[in-house]
C-alpha cells in the first residue's frame, strides 16, 4: 500500500495541506489523527472532502508512537485489506516522519511503500517558530507534557527528513506577503534538497519522491547539509579548524559563535576526546551537545579528526566567529604539554544572547 505522510506543528496547516493534497488524488482515503488529553485520540477518515469515519479511542499509554502504532496502522492496514492502493496520512502535530515510518514496519514491515514525506507549514510563522523558547506542550502543539522539545527542534528535524514542503495560508489571519516570502527564503536555507510548494501552485508531478535512506542520512548527529547558493537574505557560513579545541574555551565561546544565528549543525574535535565526534545541532535559543559517533577512517587507517560547522542567519559576521573558534584551538604549547583536559558536558544547553 503506498502511502503519502504529512507532518505538522499544527492541525490547521495539516488539515488545510491534506484537503488541498487529496483534491490532486480523487478518491483517495484521508487520515487524520489528534493526540488529545489524558491518552484520548481521534482519527477521521474523509473521501473526497466528506467525513466518512470519525471515531475517538482511549489509549492506555497515551503519546505519540503508542498513536502509530495502536490506531493508525491498525487503520491503514484495514484500508490495505480493503484493496485500497494509496491513503494519504496526516499525522498527529509533533509526530515525526521518521518515528512514524518507523513505527508502521514495526507493525508491518513489508505493508507500506512511503511515496512522499511532506511537511505542512504556514511560511510566514517558520522564523518565529524556529525561535521559539517553549516546549512544543507548553505553546501548545501536543497534549503530551513530557515532551521537552521546543517546535523549531521539532521543524527543523521534519524539514531535514521530508523531500516536500507545502506552505499554506490561513483565512482567519491573513497573508502577509513580505513574511511568507522570507519564511520561504528560511526553508530553502535550511531545508535546499526539499521541493517547496504553495496552496495555489500544488501539483502532484512537483512533489518530492521519498528516499528513505537520503532522509536518515540528512538527520544524522552532526551533519552538514548546506546550500551551494544562499537564499537571501538567509545564508550559510561552513568553517573548519584541523586542531582539536580547548573544552572550557569551547562552551564559554559557543554562545558568542552561534549568536544570531537560527539553525547550527557540526561536528566538533574537542580535545581529550579522541575517538568520538561531538555532534552541535542548535536551533534558535537551543544548542544541544551529544555523541556524534566515532571519527571515519582515511585510506591509511587514521582518524579524519576536525571540526566541521555550518551556521544560518540573516545577519553573520563571519569574521567574528573564524576568529572566537580560531581562538579556542589548542595552541602549540597546549599541543606539545599534552596536560588532562576536562570533558566536554553534553546535552541541551541554553545559550546566552540567542533568546529574543
Amino acid at each position: 500500500m503506498h502511502l503519502i505522510l504529512i507532518t505538522s506543528l499544527d492541525a490547521l496547516s495539516r488539515d488545510s495541506v491534506t484537503a488541498r493534497v487529496a483534491n490532486l488524488y480523487p478518491g483517495t482515503p484521508v487520515i487524520s489523527h489528534d493526540l488529545l488529553d489524558e491518552g484520548v485520540v481521534t482519527r477521521r477518515v474523509h473521501r473526497d472532502n466528506e467525513l466518512v469515519e470519525w471515531e475517538s479511542t482511549l489509549l492506555e499509554h497515551g503519546c505519540l508512537s503508542c498513536t502509530v502504532r495502536l490506531d493508525l496502522a491498525p487503520a491503514l492496514l484495514r484500508l490495505k485489506e480493503a484493496s485500497v492502493p494509496l491513503a494519504i496520512v496526516g499525522l498527529p502535530p509533533g509526530t515525526t516522519a521518521e518515528n512514524a515510518i518507523d513505527g508502521l514496519h514495526a507493525v508491518s514491515p513489508q505493508a507500506f511503500r512511503i511515496d512522499i514525506v511532506a511537511v505542512a507549514v504556514r511560511a510566514e510563522d517558520v522564523e518565529d517558530q524556529l525561535w521559539d523558547h517553549h516546549t512544543l506542550f507548553a505553546s501548545g502543539y501536543t497534549a503530551v507534557p513530557e515532551d521537552s522539545r521546543t517546535p523549531g527542534e521539532f521543524l527543523v528535524g521534519e524539514l531535514l527528513f521530508a523531500d516536500t514542503v507545502l506552505t499554506t495560508t490561513s483565512e482567519l489571519l491573513g497573508v502577509n506577503e513580505e513574511l511568507s516570502l522570507r519564511g520561504c527564503q528560511l526553508i530553502g536555507e535550511v531545508a535546499p534538497h526539499a521541493r517547496v510548494l504553495t496552496a495555489g501552485e500544488m501539483v502532484a508531478e512537483d512533489f518530492g519522491v521519498h528516499d528513505d535512506a537520503a532522509s536518515r542520512a540528512r538527520s544524522l548527529p552532526g551533519g552538514v547539509f548546506a546550500p551551494s547558493a544562499s537564499f537571501a537574505p538567509f545564508s550559510t557560513f561552513q568553517l573548519r579548524i584541523d586542531r582539536p579545541l580547548h573544552p572550557d574555551r569551547f562552551r564559554t565561546a559557543l554562545g558568542t559563535i552561534s549568536e544570531g544565528c537560527c539553525f547550527v549543525r557540526g561536528s566538533v574535535w574537542i580535545a581529550g576526546v579522541l575517538n568520538t565526534r561531538i555532534a552541535v545541532h542548535g536551533v534558535g535559543p537551543r544548542i544541544s551537545l551529544g555523541n556524534g559517533g566515532a571519527w571515519s577512517l582515511d585510506t591509511h587507517g587514521e582518524l579524519c579528526r576536525g571540526t566541521h560547522l555550518a551556521l544560518t542567519g540573516d545577519d553573520i559576521d563571519a569574521g567574528v566567529i573564524v576568529q572566537t573558534l580560531s581562538d579556542c584551538a589548542l595552541t602549540d604549547e597546549e599541543l606539545e604539554d599534552g596536560t588532562d583536559l576536562p570533558h566536554i558536558r553534553t546535552g541541551n544547553q541554553a545559550v546566552p544572547g540567542q533568546e529574543r
